[in-house]
């Protein structure tokens, strides 16, 4: 089997940013204008093979080609109030173009015993980087170079003590790469109070993760429950220094290695025939150990989180379904990033045999007595800096939507996810 993906994604716009007087508005102290062009190009081209069974369990070998071009081009501009042009601002204006080559192949076995099952993999990757980087003027041309040849290790195993009842324990290794965005050095003007910047020597975060638990069925209902372990070397916050007694500099940068202990619980529950419910919820441990501008970070705290979603059939044609997602405050390392909530609403209903669908989403209700879908983000260092800032995103999201069948065969047609792009955005 094989496959083969390009992706063209044109990232980017403009940002205008206003210091403007109060109470009278119409005083600009300062007008800044960021554009920046950010094309995107990702090529993925996957080759798998299976073979037969053999005594060992089934064995499947497979390759994988991966190639990541981003270029982006920012020019920074601030109007001289006296002339009333935009000047550019060479400080915080640049180029930049990250090439990421990617080799990997892989090799896997599956085997079922009786009521075992096990399978385990290796995937050896071969990652090339370079990250080059210029200013505009001139006087700037420097090539970040990184690469790794790496191994990465799954392995699974299962044990089917009853017909409703399974046993497994799991592990595995992974990467989570970086984005061009955290690494650029160059200042990004955000507002009046930050200058947000990368860093050109940012590492990809290495995941490992132990599991095991168990799943229990009966009748239509299951219940399950993970205890797990996970560690992240290289580990990506967001953190801060001054710049001046009124600005930080916002960073992207590795501060050290985090740790997640804990345990997941959820239940499937068929309450009736026309109402069904799942409640799952998941407390750990998780500390950050590490290092960043020369001081020591070590910080640490309980987060938990649930996830609850009803739906109840009306009728043969009328559903409704309700969702709530919450996520605790949890540590960072300089601070703390606050709860974050998002309660939904579907209403469906169908039509002429079902090829008539109106379907009504009232996404992060909040009705201005909630506060859904917003967050604080809390940094601060003791005697140096403390700040606060509480990201509201859109709330009260009202979408109908209308749709009509003219041919229901079950053959539609497959969308493609972004495999690049998404990320970058």
């Amino acid at each position: 089997m094989s496959s083969f993906l390009y992706e063209y994604t044109m990232l980017g716009g403009p940002t205008i940013n206003r210091n403007l007087g109060y109470p009278d508005l119409s005083i600009v102290f300062q007008d800044e204008f960021n554009t920046n062009d950010n094309p995107l190009n990702g090529i993925s081209w996957n080759l798998d093979y299976k073979f037969k069974p053999l005594d060992i369990g089934q064995l499947q070998v497979g390759y994988q080609f991966r190639y990541l071009k981003h270029f982006g081009d920012f020019n920074y501009e601030r109007k001289n109030n006296e002339t009333g042009e935009f000047e550019l601002v060479p400080e915080f204006s640049s180029e930049v173009t990250l090439n990421r080559l990617i080799h990997s192949g892989y090799i896997q076995v599956d085997k079922t015993i009786d009521k075992w099952s096990y399978s385990a993999g290796l995937r050896l990757e071969v990652m090339n980087r370079d990250f080059r980087l210029q200013d505009k003027t001139g006087t700037l041309d420097t090539l970040y170079e990184y690469d790794y040849i790496r191994p990465f290790f799954t392995a699974n195993l299962s044990y089917q003590a009853k017909e409703e009842l399974k046993l497994y324990l799991n592990f595995s290794q992974r990467v989570e790469r970086e984005t061009t965005f955290k690494m650029n050095p160059f200042p990004e003007r955000e507002h009046s109070e930050t200058l947000e910047q990368g860093d050109p020597n940012l590492l990809p975060e290495f995941i490992n993760q132990i599991e095991g638990g168990m799943i229990k069925n009966w009748k239509d209902n299951s219940i399950y429950f993970t205890a797990y372990f996970n560690r992240v070397t290289n580990l990506v916050n967001r953190v801060n220094t001054v710049f001046n007694d009124t600005i930080l500099n916002r960073i992207y940068s590795n501060v050290g290695n985090g740790e997640s202990i804990g345990v997941e619980l959820g239940n499937e529950l068929f309450l009736n025939p026309k109402w069904k419910a799942y409640l799952g919820g998941n407390v750990f441990h998780y500390s950050i150990q590490g290092e960043f501008d020369n001081r020591h970070v070590d910080q640490n705290a309980w987060v938990y989180s649930f996830n609850f979603n009803t739906t109840v059939s009306i009728t043969p044609t009328l559903s409704t379904q309700f969702t709530l997602n919450y996520l605790s405050s949890r540590i960072t390392a300089q601070g703390e990033d606050s709860r974050f909530f998002q309660p939904s609403l579907n209403i469906r209903k169908s039509f002429m045999e079902g090829r008539l669908l109106l379907n009504f989403l009232w996404q992060n209700i909040d009705m201005g007595l909630l506060n859904s879908n917003e967050q604080r983000i809390t940094t601060f260092r003791p005697g140096e800096f403390f700040t606060t800032t509480n990201y509201i995103y859109e709330a009260d999201m009202l979408i109908l939507n209308l749709s009509y069948t003219i041919n229901s065969s079950k053959n539609r047609t497959k969308f493609i996810k972004s495999e690049f792009g998404e990320k970058e955005f």
